[in-house]
């Protein structure tokens, strides 16, 4: 049987990330803007980190190599 996960913090503005206050640690925040598509969880240290986006990893990897040349 698959376990359903309820997301309550999710926002589709192109608002920032969430802040410390929005989040209890290890519960993750999702924006579906279709600009702004990230996943956000507060980690132990009460510190917001943003999951990356496979694209945008491999977008920024290949501006860093032509950067350098």
């Amino acid at each position: 049987m698959a376990n359903t996960i309820i997301l309550k913090n999710r926002s589709n503005t192109s608002s920032p990330k969430p802040s410390t206050g929005d989040l209890t640690s290890g519960e993750l925040a999702v924006n579906y803007h279709a600009d702004v598509s990230k996943l956000y969880f507060k980690d132990s240290a009460s510190t917001i980190r943003e999951v990356p986006d496979a694209t945008a990893v491999s977008d920024e990897a290949t501006a860093l190599a032509i950067a350098l040349g």
